[in-house]
């Protein structure tokens, strides 16, 4: 593995939730528990195309980054660990719960483990 694949696992990974809670926001915020009103449902939505943006720039990086990828690999393991913090302060809260807290906190996790490692690997 190397840090080009992180980033185009992270990309698929956001792109993936991104499409998904565009198309499907109801059942997306449903699954975390959430009750689902029309201004949470346009909040999931710009949140989604949010997602779908981070896709988009994650997938570029590894071809605009040049000799800085291990620079923005750390930088998106450092972004993750904060998505990390926050979902695990709303499980700890009771805020979220569900399946897709816990799913997005384990691979987030993963995601961040494999950015720092990957781009500690050619300092």
């Amino acid at each position: 593995m190397n840090i080009k694949l992180v980033f185009r696992i992270q990309a698929i990974l956001n792109l993936l939730n991104g499409i998904g809670a565009l198309i499907l926001t109801r059942v997306f915020l449903e699954a975390g528990n959430f009750q689902v009103t029309e201004d949470l449902t346009t909040l999931g939505q710009f949140l989604a195309v949010t997602l779908i943006i981070l896709g988009i720039i994650a997938w570029r990086i590894p071809d605009l980054a040049g000799d800085s990828i291990n620079s923005f690999g750390k930088l998106f393991a450092m972004t993750n660990g904060l998505w990390v913090l926050i979902i695990g302060y709303h499980i700890i809260n009771g805020q979220a719960s569900g399946p897709t807290p816990y799913v997005n906190i384990v691979l987030i996790a993963i995601m961040a483990v494999l950015f720092f490692t990957q781009s500690s690997k050619n300092d």
